[in-house]
């Protein structure tokens, strides 16, 4: 088992990375005096029902919240229901939430427990490969409204978060990919050394469908070192984890959230890397290697298929812009980033068209 801390201007914590981690939860949680809210996603539940239901029934404490966890039910509806939910089993603030799921359930049970009686104590178990790459550590909790995603949300650290690899045996081939997404943008956030051990890594985890404990804790210790010194994305330097993200989340709105959220950022990175070609921020060559690198990493067709118009609108109501002039994050290598260029809607149609061109024929 290997063990990160994290530590935040607000809390410090820490991450357990390993084989039935699970079961230090359930340790961790021997003889509390408070009540826990587990928030499970509905699938997890079914694939994992034995493991989980063994922990419910024995502690008294323990209450139970399942929803099915896809985008569209990534709401303030739900957030409702969640909160009748503890209200209705007399929650108060000395309670806790459990996140038992992927992103979507972290993200919505996050925003809850920051929210209700105005905070109340959170952890996260991730049962997905992106949760428990980006989505479980950093404190971003939130939810989508009127199409866009995360619109509203808050910042809230978890108190400690267990990723059980164990829970990732059950994964089907579109969520392993969806993982991969966001482990792709960690290639760019450090040196070239980091670049290729995160390429090479991933290309075999893909290949050969095996999890790296190590790959997991690297993704992670780089994230933990973003979010230490900008948990709030105040200095800017935590923007850089939004590599891809702005084109990402527009395809997911554009689509009606109909591809995971990795699957976007996949594209939403060779994206980008477009427009930094375009800006000559990197050279022709250099372009050609990093896609090159990450062909292995498939674009979804359906995003392929998108209504550029419609995706650049998105790109413009985004929480990151500004007059909803368009601003990205690029990467002029690893471990050089620009964070806050502003990009001609002009320039991301052409770059749009590339992209689908590129990949329509791989």
């Amino acid at each position: 088992m290997k063990k990160i801390e994290v530590k935040t201007e607000s809390k410090s914590y820490e991450v357990l990375i390993g084989q039935n981690v699970f079961s230090q939860f359930v340790q961790d949680f021997n003889k509390p005096d408070f009540k826990i809210l587990v928030v499970c996603d509905k699938n997890v539940y079914r694939l994992h029902r034995t493991r989980i239901d063994d922990l419910l029934n024995s502690k008294e404490n323990f209450y139970f919240y399942s929803f099915n966890s896809t985008e569209r039910n990534k709401n303030l509806k739900n957030t409702e229901l969640i909160y009748k939910h503890l209200f209705k089993n007399n929650f108060s603030r000395k309670d806790a939430i459990v996140a038992l799921g992927g992103g979507i359930v972290g993200d919505v049970a996050g925003f809850v427990a920051a929210t209700y009686m105005r905070g109340i104590s959170f952890y996260q178990v991730p049962t997905t490969l992106l949760s428990m790459v980006d989505s479980s550590v950093g404190g971003k909790t939130g939810v989508n409204f009127i199409e866009i995603k995360n619109l509203i949300g808050a910042f809230y650290q978890p108190e400690k978060v267990y990723a059980d690899l164990n829970f990732l045996e059950t994964l089907s081939p579109k969520e392993i990919i969806s993982g991969a997404g966001e482990i792709f943008k960690y290639a760019f956030l450090a040196d070239e050394e980091n670049y290729l051990l995160i390429r090479n890594k991933l290309a075999k985890l893909l290949s050969e469908k095996k999890f790296d404990e190590n790959l997991i804790a690297r993704c992670i210790k780089l994230k933990a070192a973003v979010v230490e010194n900008d948990e709030k994305e105040l200095s800017g330097l935590r923007k850089v984890l939004n590599l891809g993200h702005t084109f990402a989340h527009a395809f997911e709105s554009a689509l009606k959230f109909q591809i995971k959220h990795g699957e976007a950022v996949i594209a939403g990175i060779f994206a980008s890397l477009i427009v930094s070609e375009k800006l000559d921020i990197i050279s022709k060559s250099d372009f050609q290697k990093y896609v090159s690198d990450f062909l292995f990493l498939p674009v979804n067709k359906k995003i392929l298929n998108s209504d550029t118009d419609s995706v650049i609108e998105f790109m413009k109501s985004d929480k990151k812009t500004s007059d909803r002039k368009i601003k990205l994050v690029l990467a002029s290598k690893p471990g050089n980033m620009l964070i806050d260029v502003f990009v001609d809607e002009r320039l991301v149609k052409k770059s749009l068209k590339e992209l689908f061109e590129i990949f329509r024929t791989v």
